[in-house]
């Protein structure tokens, strides 16, 4: 009877390892695991590839949650998209302590004084994303001056909030931000 608990726990230990080492490889690759939001920050070949240059990027590890008071990691970085007549575009990356924080401060900041009108895409880059333009119904709509768009993304992506935000005449720069998205959602492996 005892060799067969024995067995029994080395079987769901060995399969657990099993388990645990699969989920690891994905298409043959290591995953990476991010520990923080200074991974997230885009290096000097990601700004290359994407066509942008860096203004400032500053980084607090000891970040006080709005929220809940939960202490994470928050980046904040300026860029500009040359090619679209100096575009300014701003990347917030907050890790959170926990899954209550990460999601009550993305339903606060991506909700909060937005109108429905300016709504492009939800969950295209995952779960809990949304893609938006400004809009005249938007809080304070009425005020931003005519022909300038205020494009935002928000992706939630395991305890990280990603926040890409442009503004500046050029109605092209949507494309940007979402390519900023998805290079940035590439370091996750």
């Amino acid at each position: 009877m005892k060799l067969a608990i024995i067995l029994a726990i080395l079987l769901i230990l060995i399969g657990g390892c099993f388990i645990v080492g699969y989920s690891i490889m994905q298409d043959g690759k290591t995953t990476h695991t991010i520990s923080g939001t200074q991974e997230l920050v885009l290096n000097a070949q990601d700004l290359q590839q994407l066509g942008m240059t860096e203004n400032d990027c500053q980084t607090d590890e000891n970040y006080g949650n709005v929220v809940d008071s939960s202490l994470g990691q928050y980046s904040f970085c300026n860029y500009t998209i040359s090619s679209l007549n100096d575009t300014e575009v701003v990347v917030e990356l907050q890790k959170f302590a926990n899954l209550e924080a990460l999601n009550g401060s993305y339903q606060y900041s991506s909700l909060h004084l937005f109108s429905v009108e300016g709504l492009i895409s939800e969950n295209v880059y995952g779960d809990q994303s949304r893609f938006r333009v400004n809009n005249v119904n938007d809080y304070g709509g009425q005020f931003n001056e005519p022909g300038v768009y205020y494009y935002h993304l928000w992706i939630c992506k395991d305890m990280y909030l990603i926040h890409i935000i442009s503004g500046g005449r050029n109605q092209e720069a949507g494309e940007h931000v979402t390519r900023i998205g998805q290079q940035i959602l590439s370091k996750f492996g």
